[in-house]
């Protein structure tokens, strides 16, 4: 009971830092709850000895196209996660085995900022073009995993719904509802994951 009120408090409190760092990055409020739910849910927090033996993407594949748009935010103060994340991938890529119990929180760390920033251009009516790009990305890799049928369904649908949803929306559509049912997409993807893992073990 302990360690389970634990895990909740640090959970809370992950998501609370996380959330302040994207208000402190100029983010508005809906955008900074992307970015907690991205770190506080994150399989680097949440199941850390998963992570220690599984390399992958240390978040949703639906939350790939707003890390992307979010990589090419006007916000300078985004270069220092960005070289972080450079330097993480490079070193993944180079010594792959275990590495993700290394590199998985500041991976997952840099991954939820840049999602934050991502949905703050969304929000202002911007990175249409690099969220399409992204979310085509992740759906492709998704669908080329050798995961299961259920992971790989739960990875590449959410995906290829924020590809369409973004592809048919309007730029001021997308910038207030069609977030909040991106946001979603991303929220319900990761319970999905989070379920599927519980059930296999």
């Amino acid at each position: 009971m302990a360690h389970v009120a634990a895990v909740a408090l640090g959970t809370i409190l992950a998501a609370g830092a996380i959330y302040a760092l994207c208000r402190h990055l100029s983010c508005a409020p809906l955008p900074a709850a992307l970015g907690a739910i991205a770190w506080a849910l994150s399989p680097t927090l949440l199941e850390p000895e998963l992570a220690r033996t599984v390399v992958r993407i240390p978040g949703p594949s639906a939350l790939v196209p707003f890390a992307l748009a979010g990589a090419f935010s006007r916000e300078r103060r985004r270069w220092p996660f960005l070289v972080v994340g450079v330097v993480c991938a490079i070193a993944r890529w180079r010594v792959p085995e275990g590495l993700a119990a290394e590199t998985g929180a500041l991976e997952a760390l840099v991954l939820a900022v840049l999602a934050g920033l991502g949905a703050q251009r969304l929000w202002d009516g911007e990175g249409g073009a690099a969220f399409l790009i992204g979310a085509a990305a992740a759906a492709a890799v998704a669908l080329r995993s050798e995961s299961g049928a259920a992971e790989r369904l739960v990875e590449a649908a959410p995906a290829a719904a924020a590809l369409l949803l973004a592809a048919v929306l309007s730029r001021e559509t997308r910038a207030r509802a069609g977030l909040v049912a991106l946001v979603g997409l991303v929220a319900t993807q990761r319970a999905l994951e989070i379920g599927i893992a519980a059930v296999r073990r």
